[in-house]
């Protein structure tokens, strides 16, 4: 378990500390808590109470639009706030910036489809609105560690929840 004063979760940031499989297994168990902890808190409106309303306005503009726009300036223009204002809104309620924000949206769909999917990389890229494979390949490996086709590999090697 983790050591006392560490951070919840420290002890799976490394990935050499447990075997893959283990180590894979653990991290779908801890999405699966906070998830469940997501819905707890939008079930019974604890989310909604305390979140400035440019952040969630901004929440449900990317739930609409990731694939169309990856630029923060768009969701601006289109709520009619200022990138600075859907920054510190979504800092406050997130604790990062909006574009960390849209950016983990946009990785976690593709994990979704790369996990649950039997499409080519290329054409999730382009339902998730990149330009290319190419870029959806870099994009996917700076927020994730690994190539869309090595996670997706990774993933199935995992034996059901």
């Amino acid at each position: 378990m983790a050591a006392a004063g560490s951070a919840p979760g420290a002890e799976f940031s490394q990935s050499d500390r447990y075997p893959q499989p283990v180590h894979n297994a653990l991290l779908h168990r801890l999405l699966d808590v906070v998830l469940l902890r997501l819905a707890n808190l939008r079930q019974h409106g604890q989310a909604a109470e305390s979140a400035p309303e440019p952040f969630l306005r901004f929440r449900d503009a990317v739930e609409r639009g990731f694939s169309r726009t990856h630029r923060i300036d768009d969701y601006a223009r289109e709520l009619g706030y200022s990138t600075r204002t859907l920054t510190r809104a979504t800092q406050t309620a997130a604790g990062l910036s909006a574009k960390d924000y849209l950016d983990q949206r946009l990785a976690l769909e593709a994990k979704r489809l790369l996990v649950h999917g039997t499409e080519p990389a290329a054409t999730i890229a382009a339902h998730l609105g990149f330009t290319s494979a190419t870029h959806f390949g870099k994009f996917f490996q700076r927020h994730t560690g690994h190539t869309p086709l090595a996670f997706r590999a990774s993933q199935r090697a995992l034996p059901p929840a």
